[in-house]
């Protein structure tokens, strides 16, 4: 499985791209991650340059993913799931329990999760119907456009919600979709035991929004705790709000905040739960480019 290594540091996290993505998504965050972590990026299976699975189902997949994590051979490692990513995550972190690792988890960070599959993409997986409707929405330029055009309170107005189907495999993609739909009720995972960070764009979709309420029922909350950490305007945080993601997430990974320099206009309301407890091993490619210091 493909994965590019940033950072030397002793602090792991590893970071699962959403649907349609892959190991680029967290370019803008790792970029102004502090020196004491090392950034794991993965490509997911079937995305970017790692092989499609064996088989699409959703344990599979991340038994297959938690045996790269626990191979890193590091402990409390953050896993920071984007999208789609955060549900894999969650996976992820469920089959390293189940393998007798679960001390590779230290925390989980979802930015942007779904709960279950929404009904707008589910069309795309209706029989004949649905791929002719992906086809018209993702495989090509107008249809792309039209999209970003229709979703523009979604995000900045630098920022395409659909630029990365243009690198995908389409057939990839639509599998990867019914493997999640395929995945189960947010429920199974209650009694998980590690820390969880749920991180959303303030106009972000509504079945996002709602996801935050559900997984808040998952896992409740005491009742000095506020919501969730809510970022932006953009359903892109890592793209748009990269510098608020890291302020907030590098308080996680160390005894004090790590502050800016210079202040954000973030309006921040904090979620966080208890949940249980890695990241792959095979040819790290350490990324040494320059980095951003907080």
């Amino acid at each position: 499985m493909h994965r590019v290594r940033t950072g030397r540091g002793g602090h792991g996290v590893v970071g699962f791209h959403g649907w349609s993505g892959d190991h680029t998504t967290f370019d803008p965050l790792i970029q102004k991650l502090p020196e004491a972590v090392s950034f794991y990026s993965f490509d997911l299976p079937g995305c970017g340059k790692s092989p499609k699975p064996k088989v699409w189902e959703i344990r599979s997949v991340a038994r297959s993913i938690a045996e790269e994590v626990a191979a890193l051979g590091k402990e409390k490692v953050t896993l920071v799931g984007s999208c789609t990513g955060g549900l894999m995550a969650l996976f992820v972190a469920r089959e390293l329990f189940e393998m007798g690792r679960g001390g590779v988890v230290g925390r989980l960070v979802m930015i942007d999760p779904f709960a279950v599959c929404p009904w707008y993409f589910r069309i795309f997986l209706t029989p004949l119907l649905g791929p002719l409707m992906y086809g018209v929405t993702f495989a090509n330029p107008l249809g792309r456009w039209i999209t970003d055009l229709f979703l523009k309170e979604r995000r900045g107005s630098s920022v395409s919600l659909t630029e990365s189907f243009v690198r995908v495999d389409h057939r990839v993609s639509l599998a990867t979709l019914r493997m999640f739909e395929r995945a189960g009720e947010p429920e199974q995972f209650r009694g998980m035991d590690i820390p969880v960070e749920i991180i959303r764009g303030e106009k972000t979709f509504t079945a996002v929004k709602q996801a935050v309420e559900r997984w808040r029922s998952v896992w409740p909350m005491p009742t000095q705790r506020k919501p969730v950490i809510t970022i932006g305007r953009s359903r892109k945080p890592c793209s748009e709000t990269t510098r608020a993601i890291v302020s907030h997430a590098s308080s996680l990974m160390h005894e004090r905040p790590i502050v800016l320099k210079s202040p954000s206009s973030i309006n921040f309301n904090v979620f966080s739960a208890p949940l249980k407890r890695h990241t792959t091993a095979s040819g790290d490619r350490l990324n040494t480019r320059s980095r951003t210091r907080l």
